[in-house]
């Protein structure tokens, strides 16, 4: 049985399947930079942690940078009894991130990540709803960060369009025409081959 289980793990492994929690990023990303615009954010040393467990070397000045932004809680009233008092709340947990290079290249433009879970409130045991509370908010901030790791893993180089001093101006298409014997200038001049 114990074959068996090792075997299977392989077997897994050589498919590229990656158990929950752990990531295999580009090559590009084997250094980067996790900023926030915020000083109190909770998310962004959890995620210097997982990228180092990942492997990936965790710099301020690495080429590549990871940029959050507006992490925000959220809670509101989703149902109420007879006498107005709150029995379960909707709990939201976002936050935005883009990856870009030195250059300024936008390799994943700046989008938002949400999760969200319904708390149900016993009046009769505030500390415990309390404590469940935070718990279901440490959890929606640990799925939002495996959803950027999943991001990042699918992370590519944006295409660079050809820069226009690159481009002749003044230059002309010539090509064969389907025609035989007739050539093409460009900008819709054919001229026919002396034979």
């Amino acid at each position: 049985m114990r074959h068996l289980l090792v075997f299977m793990l392989l077997l897994l492994t050589s498919c590229g399947f990656h158990l929950r929690g752990s990531v295999a990023l580009p090559p590009a990303l084997s250094e980067i930079a996790v900023k926030d615009v915020s000083l109190n954010s909770d998310i962004a040393p959890e995620l210097r942690q997982a990228l180092e467990n990942a492997g990936v070397r965790v710099s301020d000045s690495a080429a590549m940078v990871l940029q959050l932004r507006a992490e925000k809680y959220d809670k509101r009233v989703l149902s109420v009894d007879s006498v107005g008092r709150a029995l379960e709340y909707g709990l939201s947990y976002s936050v935005r991130f883009s990856l870009k290079d030195e250059k300024g290249a936008m390799w994943i433009p700046e989008e938002p990540v949400t999760q969200t879970r319904d708390l149900r409130f016993d009046s009769t045991a505030v500390l415990g709803s309390a404590n469940e509370e935070t718990q279901l908010n440490t959890e929606m901030r640990r799925d939002a960060m495996f959803q950027i790791l999943r991001q990042l893993q699918y992370a590519k180089e944006p295409e660079q369009s050809p820069h226009p001093s690159t481009l002749d101006s003044g230059s002309e298409l010539r090509s064969t025409s389907s025609i035989p014997g007739v050539v093409s200038e460009g900008k819709g001049v054919n001229r026919v081959e002396p034979k």
